[in-house]
């Protein structure tokens, strides 16, 4: 019973912070594209009412699957250069008209603002494409900048 009320505490705290209930508002679904950045791979979400797209480190997996996942397997990992989560976003992005404004996160996970061009439609681009995203969509690994790398933890 103690190990109950133990694990309820828990997940009533993570719960409770702002960043998890921000990627709950994400779609629990399969992502929307499959990103190869040299040999990593990411997977992106995009939002259902904002325009943010939600980026995860990962094989494609269901969004609760794929958080499990980053807490687990990439746990010990360092967290790539913000160059290449941009990287992620911007080839998606660029597919519709759109470009990133603002990244946030950390660890293996990545929210990215975006703004599109005059007459894009967001919902309509990305049923459009989703296909051929899941299939996978390869972007070469941006070139380190040597003072960005350094201030990593």
């Amino acid at each position: 019973m103690r190990l109950y009320i133990v694990i309820a505490a828990a997940l009533l705290a993570v719960a409770g912070c702002a960043s998890t209930q921000r990627t709950f508002s994400y779609p629990a679904t399969w992502p929307d594209a499959d990103v190869h950045v040299g040999e990593q791979r990411f997977q992106v979400w995009f939002h259902e009412r904002d325009q943010t797209v939600l980026i995860q480190r990962g094989e494609p997996r269901p969004l609760g699957q794929s958080l499990i996942g980053n807490y687990t397997v990439y746990a010990g990992d360092r967290s790539p250069a913000e160059s290449t989560w941009r990287a992620v976003a911007d080839i998606v992005l660029a597919d519709i008209g759109c470009s990133v404004t603002d990244l946030s996160g950390s660890d293996q996970v990545r929210e990215a603002s975006f703004a599109c061009l005059p007459g894009v439609d967001v919902r309509a681009s990305v049923t459009l494409n989703r296909a051929r995203w899941r299939e996978g969509v390869a972007v070469a690994a941006p070139q380190p900048d040597a003072a960005a790398e350094e201030s990593q933890p």
